[in-house]
């Protein structure tokens, strides 16, 4: 194998991790039959070690005589330097193997808009059975959730997922809600049995931010209606924005039925307009990058979501 030149140039290259921990040793025993012996290789293996070692970094790191061991000025930063750095890849190793096992690490999950109807459970859940491994939580549209996982800056997302197929990751189509319409319990649309699709355009219009599905969504549903769709009138990120939002005034919005959980146990008075003919359906589930070997404690977290969502749906039918 032909090997770039301009690699020797780094030091990293010209140090080879067996022969520093060959050097270390015959330093701290201060002669080369007593290292010799604590490494369980004969002597002579030893020195041709240590000599590699020399000749790769240009400099004489021990003083030989038949009397005196002693270290060069070179050999005395390298020992220095050198335990250092035998501590911290030591600590590397376990930090690796129990990043392996799941015992620690650091997982990167992206949500949904209505992710707070079931989140928190699942987090509490997590966490009880992996309390050394952390959790960031990003809350966004499914199409920055779908590219942050592309990109590499996420672990997994748990969102709509009528994003494009991509064999480069594994998609788990778990639940289909219907999506409604909200509005307020005192809305004036809110105790009407059907609810003409040319009567929704009169109120103002609460969209999430960026969440361009939900707004093509919505769009389509009023052209096959042959209505002009409404425009925004307010964008916002949180369900718990938007469904405060509703209950101030006569906005409406669009969400999936899985967040009438949310809204039921924190008591705010929201309900569905019903209206003529169907809105549309949202596939809800998983996806994350297909790969040998996944974060420790990816496979819990997913369990614990798919897990969730199943519940959701068989305890709250959103069909």
């Amino acid at each position: 194998m032909v090997m770039d030149k301009d690699l020797f140039a780094d030091p990293l290259y010209r140090i080879d991790s067996r022969q520093l921990r060959h050097f270390l040793a015959a330093a701290k025993c201060k002669g080369f039959t007593a290292a010799a012996e604590s490494l369980n290789i004969t002597q002579p293996a030893l020195s041709r070690s240590i000599q590699a070692l020399e000749q790769s970094l240009g400099v004489k790191l021990i003083e030989r005589s038949s009397k005196v061991f002693d270290l060069t000025r070179y050999g005395h930063l390298l020992f220095e330097k050198g335990r250092y750095i035998e501590t911290e890849l030591g600590h590397t190793v376990s930090e690796i193997e129990a990043l392996k096992r799941g015992h620690t690490g650091k997982i990167s999950l992206g949500v949904g808009y209505a992710s707070v109807s079931y989140l928190a459970e699942v987090i509490h859940e997590f966490q009880t059975l992996r309390p050394n491994i952390s959790l960031r939580v990003v809350t966004d549209s499914m199409e920055a959730n779908y590219e942050a996982l592309l990109a590499g800056k996420l672990d997994l997302i748990c969102t709509a997922l009528n994003f494009p197929s991509n064999s480069s990751l594994i998609i788990d189509r778990t639940i289909t809600s219907r999506n409604i319409i909200l509005v307020s319990s005192d809305h004036a649309l809110a105790t009407k049995k059907a609810v003409d699709p040319a009567e929704l355009t009169e109120y103002p219009w609460a969209f999430f931010t960026d969440d361009r599905m939900g707004y093509q969504r919505v769009s389509t549903y009023f052209a096959a209606n042959g209505v002009e769709p409404p425009s925004a009138t307010v964008e916002i990120n949180t369900i718990e924005g938007m469904c405060a939002l509703l209950k101030r005034g006569q906005y409406i919005a669009s969400a999936p039925a899985i967040v009438m959980r949310y809204v039921k146990e924190t008591g705010i008075t929201l309900c569905e307009a019903k209206t003529r003919g169907d809105f549309w359906s949202t596939e809800i589930g998983i996806a994350y990058p297909r790969q040998a070997q996944r974060p420790g404690g990816l496979d819990s977290l997913i369990g614990l979501l798919k897990k969730q969502l199943t519940s959701l749906e068989a305890n709250h039918p959103l069909e």
